[in-house]
């Protein structure tokens, strides 16, 4: 019987795409493939000397993790991953090698390959298919763009699997077929596989599923270990005859149930700040009208983060609608220490409309009441304090926006023992709109700051549609990241005998314009529970009752942050948006 040896290598020059109208396939194969069954891929590459920047812990793991993209494609002949095999390495013996080495079986690499697949066949099926990975170049497995100075492994095992299952490089026929490919002779930015790559692989071995329409996953998600207030990406990609709808699941590390991961509703879902409660495997589940398909699983492993009570809350306000009566904007303040802290507390609402906030209330007017109900201290139009003439210069010197000559904020500067104090915002003459209360820190020096901290801000107020939801902002200030318990409540408040409350809130956290987390019910996942109901007595709020109302423990780095709570699926009412400073 006569066999037929075939030997390909994929270069380290990055691959340019030229656009043009594509054949209708621009696949190229070599026309033969494996029999029915296994394809047993005996994996010795070994562990790496550094660690790699996805986690993967072995060369082997990585190895695996792309021939389960390949799997996920066919039926008919399966990849079966043997790692730390000890297989003899030879050409011709029947057995499917994959490992480093300096040199092809004693001849050298070319300049610039960086692997190279040499494929046994006879006049049928292929036979044998060993995968070298030129151990001369610098090697890492990452996602994204192509780093200078370093080779992405997992995307080149990518590409030699591809090989071993009989595709050839479509940028290499004749003509030359220019398209976005993992196939393609030189290796890029492309790291998942495409619908030419897909068609091609289909091509050679047709799948039932594809042919009725059915899902099919083409790109698995990805493992990785962050750490705390890093970010993860859950990404899935998949092809069918229909559209696709998506559904992932969570499993906390530690547990054996799984439970809907309701925030991802389609292929990809970004964990803008990674937390310990995140920590677990997630998978996602494809359906069309023609079948459903599921991922494989994705685990997370969340690293811890060393965090310092020396970084303290030294601004933080919310923006909402004032009504009349009840329905005011009221903020508490919690000062914790021995002796009185220096504070400036503003109700913002003619200022609002130099920034184009619309609806802006005209005329505020500022209360500030302490926890036996006394009124401490008070403010109409901020022209008309005692101290109005250092305004400016204290404004300057915490950061905060100046006020405009004649106009009717409102302001308090003044010195309050450590206690609990209530910030109310009304509309003069029962005025209506939106406005900002906001408290500053203004304390002389971070020294003293610390000694008398303002470490709680809890605002309530009226949650409407559109742009009429409740923000409070928040200032981290200091020499490393601190964690702190962000909750938005309104089912409890009704059954604490507020009026009006909102039936379910639904809470975010941005830095800028990047969403760095969001909660809907507060009792998901159920594994955070524990933690979320520890912080909540550590830090004396009350207890959530109802699940639809949000929470959440976040660690965040110094920087300004912003909480914004909506209704979900457009609910209103009144809510509370609250930011403990934790231990």
């Amino acid at each position: 019987m006569t066999t037929f040896v075939s030997r390909v290598s994929l270069a380290l020059t990055a691959f340019a795409l030229v656009a043009g109208v594509p054949a209708a396939h621009a696949y190229l194969t070599f026309g033969r493939t494996w029999a029915a069954g296994d394809v047993i891929m005996q994996l010795q590459l070994g562990t790496p000397t550094a660690p790699l920047s996805d986690g993967s812990p072995t060369w082997d793991v990585v190895a695996e993790s792309a021939l389960a993209d390949w799997n996920a494609l066919i039926s008919r002949s399966r990849f079966v991953a043997v790692r730390a095999s000890t297989a003899s390495k030879a050409q011709g013996n029947r057995i499917n090698n994959v490992f480093f080495t300096s040199n092809v079986y004693g001849e050298a690499f070319g300049t610039g390959v960086l692997a190279i697949t040499l494929s046994y066949r006879n006049s049928r099926n292929t036979t044998e298919s060993d995968v070298v990975f030129n151990s001369a170049k610098a090697w890492d497995s990452y996602r994204g763009v192509l780093r200078r100075n370093t080779t992405d492994f997992r995307r080149v095992a990518l590409h030699e699997f591809g090989h071993v299952l009989g595709l050839d490089h479509p940028d290499e026929a004749t003509p030359p077929q220019l398209l976005d490919a993992v196939m393609n002779s030189h290796v890029s930015n492309t790291e998942n596989l495409t619908a030419d790559d897909m068609g091609g692989i289909l091509s050679l071995y047709p799948s039932s599923a594809a042919a009725n329409g059915a899902p099919l996953i083409i790109a698995q998600p990805s493992s990785q270990t962050v750490q705390v207030s890093g970010n993860y990406t859950l990404n899935v990609a998949a092809t069918g005859a229909s559209a696709l709808s998506y559904a992932w699941r969570f499993r906390a590390a530690g547990t054996g149930t799984s439970e809907p991961f309701l925030l991802a509703i389609g292929p990809s879902y970004t964990i803008g700040s990674v937390q310990p409660a995140d920590a677990g495997t997630y998978t996602a589940t494809v359906t069309n009208g023609s079948g459903t398909v599921t991922s494989n699983s994705a685990t997370l492993t969340v690293t811890p983060l060393a965090t310092t009570p020396d970084t303290t809350l030294v601004n933080i306000s919310t923006r909402g609608v004032v009504g009349t009566g009840a329905d005011m904007l009221i903020a508490g303040l919690v000062i914790r220490g021995s002796t009185p802290k220096d504070v400036v507390v503003r109700a913002v609402g003619p200022a609002l409309a130099d920034f184009g906030v619309g609806g802006a209330l005209a005329d505020p007017e500022l209360k500030i009441i302490n926890a036996s109900g006394d009124l401490v201290a008070q403010n109409d139009n901020w022209e008309s304090t005692a101290n109005a003439s250092n305004a400016a210069a204290t404004f300057t010197r915490l950061g905060a926006f100046q006020f405009s000559p004649g106009s009717r904020d409102a302001l308090v500067m003044t010195s309050l023992p450590p206690g609990n104090y209530t910030a109310q915002v009304s509309g003069v003459g029962g005025t209506t709109g939106v406005a900002l209360v906001e408290a500053y820190d203004a304390d002389p020096d971070a020294a003293t700051s610390r000694s008398r901290r303002l470490v709680n801000i809890a605002t309530r107020g009226q949650i409407g549609s559109g742009e009429n939801v409740l923000i409070a902002g928040l200032v981290v200030s200091g020499p490393g990241p601190r964690t702190y318990l962000i909750r938005a409540a309104g089912p409890t408040l009704g059954n604490l005998g507020v009026p009006g409350a909102i039936n379910d809130p639904f809470l975010q956290i941005y830095k800028g314009e990047t969403l760095l987390r969001e909660n809907d019910d507060w009792d998901a996942p159920l594994s955070a529970q524990p933690a979320l109901r520890e912080a909540a007595s550590q830090v004396g709020a009350f207890p959530l009752q109802i699940r639809r109302d949000a929470a959440m423990i976040i660690t965040l780095q110094p920087g300004s942050y912003t909480a914004k709570v909506s209704g979900f699926q457009g609910a209103t009412g009144v809510g509370l948006v609250e930011i403990y400073e934790m231990q």
